[in-house]
């Protein structure tokens, strides 16, 4: 059997994944961290709903709009930031160089950072997904079916988010860490999770509607207020994610061959 047999995937997918299973369940503060900032957004943000809710009850839907925001916006973030601290972990330890003088090439790794990640990021929001229901009256499966589209579109967006990062990271090295912390945050006033995009500036509604997490708060939202799903949205939300998966893999696979040939693979750490 060769390197290059498929028949190897699962097998080095599911090393890549049990590696970080490990190392979760050998860290209890991990495992406190990753649960501990959804619940600070969902905290700040759901008893601002209860204020406003009380304030102006003729506004009922309005609460409901804040916590569904800060839910499914960690839906986005989760992802992103997770994917964000495990590479730079990689770098930190400088573990990159002997990650990929093994067989595994950058495609299996990206897939296995992306499993990692959902399942990081699936224990981290169910605590919050929780506490939404019973503190602050919105349940994650009062959506109905359109929730499976919700999640999986914005995880899978912050997956590739998070890939975009790490190919930064890769193409200019620890010089760039700050930029991307900063980046993990970047986009979410564009997706108007709480507002209109019609509040933006014009020239930012622009940026807002060519990115697929807007569609999906636009379809959440009007599921929320008047009753009406938008399907239309969530298509548009699905080829926009489609194209950006190409885009991702395009720069992570050009940003990777250019640390493999000026050895930023080995150089990169602390």
């Amino acid at each position: 059997m060769t390197i290059t047999s498929p028949h190897l995937l699962p097998r080095r997918l599911y090393a890549l994944l049990l590696r970080h299973v490990y190392l979760h369940l050998g860290s209890w503060p991990r495992i406190v961290e990753m649960m501990y900032w959804p619940l600070v957004n969902l905290a700040s943000w759901g008893f601002v709903s209860l204020y406003v809710t009380k304030k102006f009850a003729h506004v009922e839907t309005l609460g409901s709009t804040f916590v569904a925001g800060v839910v499914m916006t960690e839906m986005f973030i989760r992802p992103t930031s997770t994917m964000l601290m495990l590479f730079i972990e990689e770098m930190w330890s400088r573990n990159l160089g002997h990650l990929f003088a093994s067989p595994i090439r950058m495609r299996e790794y990206a897939l296995g950072l992306m499993g990692i990640t959902l399942l990081r990021s699936a224990i981290a929001l169910t605590p919050a997904i929780i506490i939404a229901k019973y503190l602050f009256g919105f349940s994650l499966l009062g959506l109905g079916w359109p929730m499976a589209g919700f999640i999986g579109i914005l995880a899978i967006d912050g997956c590739l988010f998070g890939l975009c990062i790490v190919a930064l990271l890769l193409r200019f090295g620890m010089a760039s860490e700050w930029l991307a912390w900063m980046a993990t945050w970047l986009l979410i006033p564009f997706f108007a999770p709480y507002y209109p995009v019609s509040v933006l500036p014009e020239v930012f509604q622009y940026v807002s509607y060519a990115l697929p997490p807007t569609y999906v708060f636009e379809s959440m939202k009007s599921l929320i207020n008047d009753g009406t799903l938008q399907a239309e949205n969530l298509l548009i939300a699905l080829g926009l994610t489609m194209l950006y998966t190409a885009l991702a893999a395009t720069l992570l696979h050009r940003a990777y061959q250019s640390a493999r040939q000026r050895g930023g693979l080995l150089q990169a750490g602390e």
